[in-house]
């Protein structure tokens, strides 16, 4: 009997640790935001042999990323 308390208290608590965790998850999702490449990043990415028309192009796909609005 009391193993099926304490077993049932283990369930309880593992069910309302994953849904916290993904409403956290859900919540962050939302919040994400988009910024455009950083100086670093572009010369990372001309270091790597893209081009500045390249850049331009990763940039503005960045800016059409949707994060589930």
């Amino acid at each position: 009997m009391i193993s099926s308390v304490v077993g049932a208290v283990i369930m309880s608590a593992a069910t309302v640790s994953m849904l916290v965790t993904l409403k956290f998850t859900d919540k962050v999702m939302k919040e994400v935001g988009k910024y455009p490449l950083r100086e670093q990043e572009r010369q990372i990415l001309i270091d790597a042999g893209f081009n500045l028309s390249d850049i331009d192009v990763l940039n503005q796909e960045i800016e059409g990323i949707n994060f589930l609005k």
